[in-house]
């Protein structure tokens, strides 16, 4: 038996499992042959897919996914181990069960003074997608901002709140950081992209643990429904770390190759190194470690390399006690690398304002243009900490206290100029005729 065809950290899982089987059956005389795993398995192609599943009845498949012709199926270490030898199989992975990027939350008094944004792009036209655990839309500062909401589980699987109305979870406060339509006391609004809006993907479930299996049907349920989207936030993060091979770091590459832009938070797994795990570890995800405000690296930020020692995180952005106002009477602080992804998906919601066709290595090299250094080992910060002004001042080719325009306003302001010279050169055309036809008179005269 060999598991060559199993992810390595997997892999790695169900050999420490069975050394631990050893020990307990010598001592104790029993073995746990029962224990079973949440089990990705993906194929070259849906031929082999339709083949294996044909001719392993026996084995109960749970989901099928589309993005990467794969299944979710639970298998015990033998079964495993069986699998592994079949020549139908590209690869299996547990289906890890992935972590919100949030550290602490606390209910504060008192409005963020604090205006990131001193521009007048607001994110208009950008859609933004969350997966996260829904997004409660009766709070004044985020209202009318979610234009669509897509729900994995039914109702009777979501859990319980008391009082729905007041429930304050993960998915809100990513939407508030982004598009809060509050003002501060220079009459401000707050939010990075307040006109931007949100597609909401809730994969909440009553016993709020979340999959990568999650994540992948929602992806088949873009691709599929034609979901129109600009941005993807993924606040979630596998506690272990990866290479960017897992099933669901490729599938997010090939949504990037769809022209959808994902950002990942680094996780909260740090300080020590190779604590990037996926989706965050994907190559072509941008991931957004987390700052103090002191701009120090926070010491809850997880680290890179990837397992196969790439730079991860790609940028880091301040994201330890921001303060998140929900209402005139409810202020959250927050703390955790989810606040810094979601403060740089806003940031990215704006490039897309300006210039609607921008793609992922655009974005990358206008990020890496406006990043400071902060004097960390790359693999703690990256490239650096994204600096705003600076964006836009490259972005724009002068100073950020001058009016700019948008992408859209560029258009319409190129279609006025055309419109004045096409008109222009009709009059020069009739005055030239004009004079043509006089002197044309003189001569006969």
């Amino acid at each position: 038996m060999t598991l060559e065809k199993v992810y390595p950290p997997f892999a790695q899982k169900i050999e420490e499992n069975l050394k631990q089987q050893l020990i307990k059956s010598l001592e104790t005389k029993f073995s746990d042959t029962d224990q079973k795993y949440r089990t990705l398995i993906s194929f070259d192609d849906n031929a082999k897919r339709v083949a294996f599943v044909s001719k392993n009845q026996n084995i109960e498949i749970i989901k099928k996914f589309d993005i990467i012709p794969s299944i979710l199926t639970t298998l015990s270490k033998d079964q495993v181990l069986e699998a592994s030898e079949n020549s139908l199989i590209k690869r299996i992975e547990e289906d890890q069960r992935l972590y919100l990027s949030i550290l602490e939350v606390s209910q504060i008094i008192g409005f963020n003074k604090d205006k990131i944004s001193g521009n007048h792009l607001t994110g208009s036209n950008i859609k933004i997608g969350i997966i996260d655990d829904g997004i409660n839309q009766s709070f004044e500062t985020i209202k009318e901002s979610v234009v669509s909401k897509y729900q994995l589980y039914s109702n009777k699987h979501k859990p319980k709140n008391i009082n729905e109305d007041q429930a304050i979870n993960h998915g809100t406060l990513m939407a508030a950081l982004m598009i809060n339509k509050s003002r501060d006391q220079q009459n401000r609004i707050i939010g990075i992209a307040p006109e931007a809006k949100i597609i909401d993907f809730d994969i909440s479930n009553s016993n709020s643990e979340f999959f990568i299996s999650e994540i992948l049907e929602i992806f088949d349920l873009i691709i599929k429904k034609s979901i129109l989207i600009d941005l993807l936030l993924i606040p979630l993060n596998s506690l272990y770390p990866s290479d960017g091979n897992d099933i669901l770091s490729l599938a997010c590459n090939l949504l990037v190759e769809k022209a959808i832009i994902i950002i990942s938070p680094a996780g909260n797994f740090g300080p020590e190194s190779y604590t990037i795990g996926t989706p965050a570890a994907a190559e072509k995800v941008i991931t957004i470690g987390g700052l103090t405000k002191k701009k120090t690296v926070a010491y809850y930020s997880g680290r890179g390399p990837t397992l196969d020692n790439r730079i991860k995180p790609n940028f880091c952005i301040p994201g330890s006690k921001v303060a998140i106002p929900l209402s005139h009477d409810k202020i959250v602080s927050l703390s955790g690398t989810s606040v810094s992804a979601a403060i740089g998906t806003a940031i990215i919601a704006l490039l897309k304002e300006f210039k609607y066709d921008i793609d992922y290595k655009e974005i990358l090299t206008i990020l890496e243009n406006g990043c400071h250094d902060l004097n960390y080992d790359p693999i703690s910060q990256g490239l650096g900490m994204i600096n705003f002004a600076d964006i836009f001042k490259q972005l724009f080719d002068y100073p950020s206290r001058q009016k700019t325009l948008s992408y859209n306003q560029i258009i319409k302001k190129s279609m006025r100029i055309s419109i004045e010279t096409l008109l222009m050169l009709i009059i020069i055309y009739y005055i030239i005729n004009l004079f043509n036809i006089i002197r044309l008179i003189t001569h006969f005269i």
